[in-house]
């Protein structure tokens, strides 16, 4: 029983430190902590806001367009699961990496606005062109939101 005591508290010491400075913690991507914005330019001026586990859509507020879907705010409820997966792939695929700007050399042309947001950092990467001079990364990030929004609202009012 004598040595049973020190040796119970040596374990105990040894738990103790193990979970208090063990380094090697999973992180896991949770939907929770991420806030994307996607601005697109063109002829649609529009919004959409990828906020937890919703997607909200603002339209242009200057201008009617003649489909009436592009014209109307929503907000559709989306899977945890999905989001996660989401913005596991922009970590996995490092959105963090990419430029902050991408330019083109044509005069007509649709832009897009992507600010990605999480635990207090935050980047904004711009494109001049949409169609052309865009990673692809960006590329997906505009074709999952508006799989994610529901009103097959894709780039349909493009200049040139």
């Amino acid at each position: 029983m004598r040595f049973l005591l020190p040796k119970t508290i040596a374990l105990l010491i040894s738990f103790l430190v193990y979970c208090g400075y063990n380094t090697n913690k999973k992180t896991t991507i949770s939907s929770d902590m991420y806030t994307l914005t996607v601005k697109r330019g063109g002829y649609h001026n529009d919004m959409f806001q990828l906020i937890g586990n919703s997607i909200f859509y603002f339209p242009d507020s200057t201008d009617v367009k003649t489909i009436e879907r592009f014209n109307v705010s929503s907000v559709t409820p989306l899977e945890k699961k999905v989001v996660d997966s989401f913005f596991s792939k922009l970590e996995s695929e490092r959105f963090w990496t990419l430029n902050e700007r991408y330019r083109t050399d044509t005069s007509c042309s649709s832009s897009i606005e992507i600010t990605l947001e999480h635990d207090g950092r935050s980047k904004t990467v711009f494109c001049e062109d949409f169609g052309r001079d865009c990673p692809d990364l960006i590329k997906y990030i505009d074709q999952s939101i508006v799989v994610f929004e529901g009103n097959d609202l894709k780039w349909t009012f493009l200049p040139g």
